[in-house]
């Protein structure tokens, strides 16, 4: 075959690719038309190299000399990328998209590692889910769990809506180091110690047959941080869905880690895109939905996590690692219809959730909310408190 025959022969192999997705596309149903009916079919229909684990697929290798920056919407959905926002109309996010677009120098295509916690259950029998709050209010409500710490903003939906549902949600985490509490007078009471900051759309609050209330995220992203009492502290990059997380590649405390989690509603898998800023190194893949839950685009969340509810507590919670404080930065979710919403939110439909210990007899890890300006509105920064800060946390 002649250079020129080849050329004109991928050609119509990528034409013919994007002739398919079109016409799957024609059978969606209508989206917003920030991102086309065309652009979101092929996020979902791209992603056909396989990896080492069979239900997980990732994005062909872009050609050489490929810049986000300049690609087309269909080109970036083609190779993986997120979506470029809208310039005039939220300079901010999109300037936060640049400098990662940017930085995308390396692309990761090693082993995905299915993590400490791919086993558990995920939503325990006889468990229930919260309900939001419908008192009238004047600002956010608060949960306590057992399980997780941050903020959870609701558009109200109970189905899902191409206008209206959450269907996408990111921010630049800071990745914290992983610790044993400060003064662990009982040492390692168990083999691993958690901590997992992450972003994601539908996590919510259940409560548990004990009526205990815990932390299950849904579609989520971001990094899981492990302090191992037989291998000390490691950080890995991961995406997942419920308690199903796939380790991808690893980064260091102190790393700047862009992350972009986008949903597709119903029982459609979802896309995730991972980078590490400090490193240049990133990855994308489509995280594959187990259907247990429909997703509906209700919730989108911003927390720190230890995962339940198959460790060592008496209601299955793993112990807290001791990152002392997480930043989540640039964060923003964003509807359907393009509008969007952030962690600094005041709203009745915003809520903080404070993790607490297994016995529920002190705070844990705690997040600091702001209200005003970019900082506030977009920013969140989360504490390790109490036990699993100085020590003494029973078990």
């Amino acid at each position: 075959m002649t250079r020129t025959s080849a050329k004109v022969t991928k050609r119509n192999m990528i034409c013919s690719a994007m002739l398919i997705c079109l016409a799957w596309a024609a059978t969606l149903p209508a989206f917003a038309a920030d991102e086309s009916d065309a652009v979101r079919a092929i996020y979902l229909s791209a992603a056909t190299v396989p990896t080492n684990l069979a239900n997980i697929h990732t994005y062909a290798e872009p050609p050489k000399g490929f810049n986000p920056v300049t690609a087309t919407d269909i080109e970036l959905a083609t190779y993986g990328f997120p979506q470029r926002p809208d310039k005039q109309a939220d300079p901010d996010h999109y300037a936060t998209w640049e400098r990662a677009m940017l930085a995308a120098k390396i692309r990761w295509n090693g082993e995905l590692k299915p993590l400490h916690v791919s086993s558990q259950r995920t939503v325990p029998a006889g468990s229930s889910p919260a309900p939001e709050n419908v008192q009238p209010q004047t600002g956010p409500s608060h949960q306590s769990n057992i399980s997780a710490a941050g903020v959870t903003l609701s558009s109200g939906r109970t189905t899902w809506s191409n206008s209206y549902s959450f269907n996408y949600v990111s921010t630049v985490v800071t990745v914290p180091s992983a610790e044993l509490p400060l003064a662990n007078s009982k040492g390692c009471t168990a083999s691993d110690y958690l901590a997992v900051s992450l972003v994601g759309i539908d996590g919510q609050v259940w409560f548990g047959a004990n009526g205990v209330p815990f932390f299950i995220p849904e579609e989520n992203a971001g990094v899981y941080e492990d302090y191992s009492c037989s291998y000390g502290a490691s950080y890995i990059a991961y995406a997942g869905w419920e308690n199903s997380l796939n380790g991808l590649f690893y980064t260091n405390p102190g790393d700047l880690v862009f992350v972009v989690v986008e949903g597709f509603g119903g029982c459609n898998n979802g896309y995730t895109f991972v980078q590490d800023l400090t490193t240049y190194t990133y990855s994308s893949y489509t995280i594959p939905n187990p259907c247990s839950v429909s997703q509906i685009g209700r919730y989108a969340n911003w927390a720190v996590w230890r995962p339940c509810c198959d460790g060592p507590g008496p209601d299955g919670a793993w112990p807290l690692a001791n990152t002392v404080g997480t930043s989540f930065d640039q964060a923003v979710a964003q509807i359907g219809s393009g509008k969007q919403f952030f962690p600094g939110s005041q709203a009745a439909s915003t809520q903080i959730l404070t993790m607490r210990d297994d016995g529920s007899t002190q705070n844990i890890e705690v997040v600091n909310q702001g209200s005003t300006g970019y900082q506030g509105q977009r920013s969140l920064y989360l504490q390790t408190w109490g036990c699993a800060y100085y020590g003494g946390c029973n078990p």
